[in-house]
């Protein structure tokens, strides 16, 4: 199993006539990483990149970077990711996020500047020198953390990060060069979604769970207030029963500082319930403790779609080989393989049954998850915590009052096991 590589990735926007709308660009089919695949610019880290004369450059500092990240990361190794952020955009669609310090690079030099990125790797320390650019890493916005599953032979650890092109100096028209990037366009998150699931394009679920996360936002300065990262914690354990673990995960949909409850029910067989942290441990966590039980995780439940709930799931199921659970269509932005279950599903376990009972609300496809003989329920978002770092669709409060009633009817005694910390409730 090869050791994942540092990455950065650089979501651009820009208001529209509907709304806020992101850039992707379309990878050729002929890439032998990530072909015919819809993405936003971005690449590795280069070594260069963590250059002090480019860290000189920026507007902000090492130890500030690394913060703004969630404080995982040494501020050099940190501050390297923003300035890979910087540089991909530039190369690949020719949006500068740097003012030079006396007078603007003329379309000349800016256009043999992105060439010599092509050509000539780690040259983007003497490109700066040269054009004496001060790197703009103040209108860089961190957004998420994702870490390639083991399965594939290519891995990264990549940073997300959001920027606004209304905020570039001078010209911020999108232009390609090389053969890296068949063709762009400007999308409003939904509609990027919708297309998604029509089929009309690919993209993995990095992509698409951070147009989830941006669908309903309408600035950057939003995303700077609402759904930046705060400090990174610990994998948390609790044992809650016999047959119910809680793995509180640091990072739900991969933003550090947003912890998400997952539940592994079960003892030989079992479930792991809404596994939202794509970043790495947390699944490991849950692998190694089904393991101590003597078991192994069979299937994946999930009580609704949303990034922090679900941003793990795909990574887990192709590890393990099984299979992803959603509500009624509660698929539909996700961009890998899940069955959808119908109303009252029962699963089995041979030491314990989980029941999933329809609850919208928080979302269309909600459900929560009655345990045993309905001691615990896994309630999801129903209990109103929610993501913390989240914007998520607006809930439907007469479906919420109903289901609230639905799962007080079915469950009178239950303790609620919610989506998110604090830990655990008689609802």
């Amino acid at each position: 199993m090869s050791e994942p590589r540092p990455a950065a990735t650089v979501v651009l926007l820009r208001p529209g006539p509907d709304g806020l709308e992101a850039l992707l660009t379309h990878r050729p089919a002929t890439m032998a990483f990530a072909p015919d695949v819809h993405v936003f610019p971005g690449g590795r880290v280069d070594p260069a990149d963590a250059d002090p004369s480019l860290q000189a450059r920026s507007v902000v500092s090492p130890a500030d970077a690394a913060v703004a990240i969630g404080g995982d990361l040494p501020p050099v190794e940190a501050l390297a990711a923003w300035v890979a952020a910087i540089r991909e955009a530039f190369e690949e669609v020719g949006v500068l996020l740097a003012d030079a310090v006396d007078a603007r690079p003329t379309a000349l030099e800016l256009m043999a500047a992105r060439q010599r990125l092509i050509d000539e790797p780690g040259s983007f320390p003497a490109i700066a020198e040269s054009l004496d650019l001060r790197l703009r890493s103040d209108l860089l916005v961190p957004l998420s953390r994702w870490v390639t599953p083991p399965s594939l032979d290519r891995r990264f650890d990549a940073r997300f990060f959001a920027a606004s092109v209304t905020d570039v100096t001078g010209d911020s028209e999108v232009t390609l060069i090389g053969d890296e990037v068949l063709a762009h366009a400007w999308h409003r998150p939904l509609d990027a979604l919708a297309s998604m699931a029509a089929g009309e394009f690919a993209m993995w679920l990095p992509t698409s769970t951070t147009l989830a996360q941006l669908a309903y936002v309408r600035s950057i300065d939003e995303v700077r207030e609402r759904l930046a990262p705060g400090r990174l914690g610990s994998v948390v354990i609790e044992q809650i029963a016999e047959d119910v673990v809680r793995i509180e995960m640091p990072a739900g949909g991969g933003v550090a500082g947003q912890p998400v409850n997952a539940y592994l029910v079960g003892r030989r067989r079992c479930v792991l319930i809404d596994p939202g942290d794509p970043t790495g441990e947390g699944l490991d966590r849950a692998i190694a403790e089904a393991a101590t039980r003597g078991g192994e995780i069979t299937l994946i439940l999930l009580t609704h779609a949303a990034p922090d709930h679900a941003a793990g799931a795909e990574a887990l199921a192709e590890r393990l080989g099984i299979v992803v659970f959603v509500g009624p269509a509660g698929g539909r932005h996700l961009p890998f393989p899940v069955h959808e279950l119908g109303e009252g599903s029962v699963f089995d376990l041979g030491d314990v049954t989980l029941r999933a009972i329809g609850t919208p609300g928080p979302a269309p496809e909600h459900l929560a998850i009655v345990i045993g003989d309905g001691q615990f329920v896994v309630s999801g978002d129903l209990d109103g915590r929610r993501g913390a770092r989240s914007m998520l669709e607006p809930a439907d409060g007469t479906a919420w009052q109903r289901s609230l009633a639905r799962l007080h009817s079915e469950a009178p005694d239950a303790i609620w096991l919610g989506g998110h910390p604090p830990l655990h409730s008689r609802a």
